[in-house]
C-alpha cells in the first residue's frame, strides 16, 4: 500500500492522507495528517473543503466510463503511448508540434522529433495520458517528490507515490502512473479524474 493516499466516495470531498499540499503560488499549505480537499468547486476555503458540497447537492457520480483502447504509436527508437481517457487537455504536447500536432489537429509521429525532446515533452503531461516505451520498457513514473500541487483555476496535479481509492472504482479507469490530475471544479464527467471542464465552465480558484 502506498504511504500517501487520496480517498473519496461518490458524495464526499477528497480525503488526502500523509500528502504535502502545495498551493497555486508554489507555497506549502499547512494541513493535518488527514485533510479534506474541495472537489465541488464551491468551497470558500479552496483548495480546502468547507462542507459546501453538502449544501449544494454535489454528486460525484462518474458519468463517462467508456474507456477506449490505449493507443501505441511506434517509431524507430521510441513508442508513444496515449491513454485518451486520462487526457485533460493541458496542451503541453503541442509545444512539440512536428510530433504531436496541435490541439485542433493532434497527431502522433514519433520519428518527427528527437527521442530526448519527445521524452521531455511527455514528462510535462500532468495527467499521465502520455507515456513512452523504449527497448520494451514502459516508462510512466517520473516523480521523486510526492505532493498534491494545486493548479490555478485548474485541477489537483498529483505527483509521486500517492494511491487513489475511489468507491466507484474500476481499476481500468483510474491512473496507475505516479502522476495524474483530479477535478476540483465539480464539472468533470470522469470524476474524480479531470477532463478539462474547468477551462469551459469558468472555474476560478
Amino acid at each position: 500500500m502506498k504511504k500517501s493516499q487520496i480517498i473519496l466516495s461518490k458524495y464526499s470531498p477528497l480525503m488526502a492522507v500523509d500528502t504535502v499540499l502545495r498551493g497555486s503560488d508554489g507555497e506549502v499549505i499547512e494541513t493535518p495528517r488527514v485533510c479534506s480537499l474541495c472537489r465541488c468547486g464551491e468551497s470558500a476555503m479552496k483548495p480546502l473543503c468547507d462542507g459546501t458540497h453538502a449544501t449544494v447537492g454535489f454528486d460525484g457520480t462518474r458519468e463517462d466510463s467508456e474507456k477506449a483502447e490505449i493507443e501505441h504509436y511506434e517509431g524507430k527508437e521510441i513508442t508513444i503511448v496515449f491513454d485518451r481517457y486520462l487526457c485533460m487537455g493541458a496542451g503541453y504536447c503541442g509545444e512539440l508540434e512536428p510530433v504531436f500536432g496541435t490541439h485542433d489537429e493532434p497527431k502522433y509521429e514519433p520519428d518527427e522529433g528527437s527521442v530526448e525532446d519527445i521524452i521531455a515533452t511527455i514528462k510535462k503531461c500532468p495527467s499521465g495520458a502520455l507515456s513512452y516505451i523504449i527497448d520494451g520498457v514502459h516508462h510512466k513514473n517520473y516523480f521523486k517528490v510526492t505532493q498534491i500541487a494545486v493548479e490555478k483555476d485548474g485541477p489537483y496535479n498529483c505527483e509521486g507515490d500517492i494511491g487513489l481509492i475511489d468507491d466507484q472504482d474500476s481499476d481500468t479507469l483510474l491512473p496507475d502512473a505516479d502522476h495524474y490530475t483530479l477535478c476540483r471544479c465539480g464539472g468533470s464527467k470522469k470524476k474524480p479524474i479531470c477532463d478539462g471542464s474547468h477551462a469551459e465552465n469558468g472555474f476560478k480558484g
